[in-house]
């Protein structure tokens, strides 16, 4: 395959890292509807939810990059496609080997997508492993032989790499901000659960020195988060929480027919309380 001597080669052709960068996130966009959708469905079987996300994900790049437009949206997006190293349009079996070569890229800690910084062609190490190239989308099989420069960083991939950069940090943000709400809500609950158990020992200790234990409200001096406690005349004791925690719930222990102590609630969420309370 050669140049004719008319053709001027595509200039810019090859695709750089901030230009590959900004549509992948794009691409990242755009699947994040059906990845909710699958783990909302699956959300019982996390094993079976993982492997039909990447088989939806292998689809979705597997195809896109081997059809007719050689490109997912997000590279439409950003005018550049995927070729073969001839500059002609990759099988559908190549472009599953290439999902596939970008966990590789990953695993790296993401020095294989960095490469496409460094390289001659702009390749990745999946490009490198696959053997495709991503170049500008208007170029011909011709022109990806003859080679050019690479094409610029223009605004709209400087905003969407700028997107890039901070997404992680507000994903990150969105998960541990609400995980550490959580966790001080439960930690102030073990200060009720701290005091239910004083309190059941109070009645066991009672019971085996065959003496009444004393009903009624309990002592919760020393305590922060506890807005009232109480031993009922059956032993039954239920500590209850200030509002401000966990809308002022209540946590209770009863003696089951056992003669077992078992602890419950029906107003504080169940990932707030320990394992052993949760209904």
């Amino acid at each position: 395959m050669t140049l004719k001597a008319e053709q001027v080669p595509v200039v810019p052709l090859y695709a750089g890292f901030w230009r590959r960068g900004a549509a992948m996130l794009l691409d990242g966009i755009i699947m994040i509807s059906p990845t909710g959708i699958i783990n909302v469905a699956l959300k019982g079987s996390p094993l079976a939810a993982a492997a039909v996300n990447i088989a939806v994900a292998c689809a979705y790049y597997a195809l896109f990059h081997s059809s007719a437009v050689q490109a997912t949206p997000g590279k439409l997006a950003f005018g550049i496609k995927v070729t073969n190293l001839e500059g002609g349009r990759i099988g559908v079996g190549r472009g599953i080997a290439r999902y596939f070569s970008v966990w590789v890229s990953l695993l790296l800690l993401g020095i294989g997508y960095l490469m496409a910084a460094f390289t001659g062609r702009k390749q990745a190490l999946h490009d490198m492993i696959a053997g495709t190239l991503v170049v500008n989308r208007k170029a011909d099989p011709e022109e990806v032989v003859a080679g050019s420069t690479t094409m610029p960083v223009t605004l709209g991939v400087v905003a969407m790499d700028v997107l890039l950069m901070i997404a992680p940090v507000g994903i990150l943000a969105a998960v541990a901000i609400p995980a550490y709400s959580d966790y001080t809500i439960r930690a102030k609950i073990v200060e009720a659960i701290s005091l239910g158990s004083a309190l059941r020992a109070q009645v066991d200790e009672a019971r085996a020195a065959n003496q009444n234990f004393k009903a009624g409200p309990a002592d919760t001096s020393g305590t922060q988060y506890v807005r009232d406690a109480a031993i009922a005349a059956d032993g039954t004791i239920t500590v209850r929480l200030v509002p401000t925690v966990a809308n002022g719930g209540s946590v209770v222990w009863r003696r089951s027919a056992s003669g077992a102590w078992q602890c419950s609630s029906d107003d504080v969420p169940n990932k707030y309380l320990p394992a052993v309370c949760r209904r």
